[in-house]
């Protein structure tokens, strides 16, 4: 069996990987293709396809995973979400430290796949590459209102005002687009989730149509900037006023085992979590923020976690500064920049 495997690019995703490579390489396995998620990660759908693998193993956190499933395009191939230490995920059923359990099903084809409804946007004349969760439509400063008209299969059906608008896919309802008010929708439902954040017009309701129709926002007008972001990793500039939607051909491509073999799986990562979260009980808000943050993104730096929370910097500090006592955080010396510091969370 021929199996690829890309890691993020901190050194415990890296480790992970090396450990996952060793177990491969012990069985009935070709790896042919190793890599991390990086900048100029743009070619992993192009490299992929000279080796065609049977299953592409990623290995980090959901960023990681949503900029390699951008980077493979309209390549389909299976993909097998593992996360990394401390870096539990939405679409994560197996955990590095669980990996050696799944060796053989994954060897004897004990797995089946799961395919999930990706989307794509032509914004002006560029088009996205397909994605698993949402773009979001916002302006490039914060409370500042947006602008736009939404068209169903060239039809207007609202005018808005509001501070920005998402659309997503049936996945991503319960990402970004439920945090702006939006339903959850349940896989594998074919629809578009359209959700106007903060608007003007009380009566404005998330909006839920069936994904065969074309989607258009147009109009979009702003005081200053807008971006369209995808899957919350890449930031695209609106410069013509329109972005059109569409259900993308090329679905994601997931391996999955049995509820069983999940369950048991599961059994142990979730024993991990309720100790931690038992031990963030009596925490400030923001430090249970921050240390949910750190549990989705991985290893970040302060000014990411500014970035990511939105809370003040002072606040940060502090949240920081209490988690690192408590034991559930550790601070390093980031490897790229001996100036910075990175945050992950604490295993054990």
């Amino acid at each position: 069996m021929k199996v690829a495997i890309v890691s993020g690019n901190t050194s415990s995703m890296i480790e992970d990987a090396d450990t996952i490579a060793e177990f491969l390489n012990n069985g009935s396995f070709e790896i042919v293709k190793r890599g991390t998620v990086s900048a100029s990660s743009k070619s992993i759908g192009r490299e992929l396809t000279k080796y065609t693998p049977d299953i592409l193993i990623v290995i980090g956190s959901d960023r990681t995973l949503l900029n390699v499933l951008l980077s493979l395009g309209e390549v389909s191939v299976p993909v097998l979400p593992v996360a990394s230490r401390g870096h539990p995920g939405f679409l994560f059923d197996v955990t590095s430290s669980d990996f050696e359990q799944i060796v053989d099903d994954i060897s004897e084809h004990k797995w089946t796949e799961e395919r999930r409804t990706r989307f794509v946007a032509s914004i002006g004349k560029k088009k996205t590459p397909p994605f698993l969760n949402e773009i979001a439509i916002f302006p490039r400063r914060t409370a500042t209102l947006l602008r736009y008209s939404l068209f169903l299969d060239d039809e207007e059906f609202w005018r808005d005002g509001s501070d920005g608008v998402i659309v997503s896919t049936p996945t991503g309802s319960t990402a970004y687009a439920m945090s702006g008010g939006g339903p959850i929708i349940l896989h594998p439902a074919c629809v578009f989730n359209i959700v106007s954040v903060n608007s003007g017009n009380p009566a404005r309701k998330p909006l839920v149509v069936p994904d065969d129709i074309r989607v258009e926002i147009r109009n979009l007008t702003s005081s200053v900037s807008i971006d369209a972001v995808v899957d919350g990793q890449t930031r695209l500039p609106v410069k013509e006023g329109n972005v059109v939607f569409q259900k993308s051909h090329a679905d994601a491509v997931f391996v999955k085992f049995t509820d069983e073999r999940v369950a048991a799986l599961h059994g142990k990562l979730m024993r991990k979590t309720e100790v931690r979260d038992e031990r963030a009980s009596d925490l400030p808000p923001s430090a249970k923020l921050v240390l949910k943050v750190l549990e989705y993104q991985g290893s970040m730096t302060q000014k990411q976690i500014i970035d990511e929370t939105n809370l003040p910097p002072r606040t940060v500090r502090y949240a920081l500064s209490l988690l690192v006592s408590e034991n559930l955080v550790k601070k390093q010396i980031s490897l790229r920049d001996s100036r910075q510091a990175l945050y992950a969370i604490k295993e054990g």
